[in-house]
C-alpha cells in the first residue's frame, strides 16, 4: 500500500506529458533504516532495501536509461 501511495505521488509531481527523461529521474525516499528507489519516468521501484542497496539501485536504472 505504501508503494502504491508512493508512486502515485511521484507521478503527480513529475508530470511529462507522455515523453521520460534520459536518463530516468529515480528518487531514494529514507523510512528510517529502510529505503525504496522510485522512478519518476517509468514507475521502476527497487521494494524496501537498505539505503546503500536502493542509492545502487537508482544508479543502475540511471545508467540503463541514458
Amino acid at each position: 500500500m505504501v508503494r502504491s501511495m508512493l508512486c502515485a505521488v511521484h507521478r503527480r509531481d513529475h508530470e511529462h506529458g507522455g515523453e521520460s527523461c534520459h536518463p530516468h529521474q529515480v528518487e531514494v525516499v529514507h523510512f528510517g533504516p529502510a529505503s525504496i528507489a522510485v522512478c519518476h519516468d517509468c514507475g521502476f521501484e527497487s521494494g524496501f532495501h537498505s539505503m546503500r542497496d536502493c542509492e545502487r539501485a537508482a544508479g543502475l536504472h540511471r545508467s540503463g536509461t541514458v
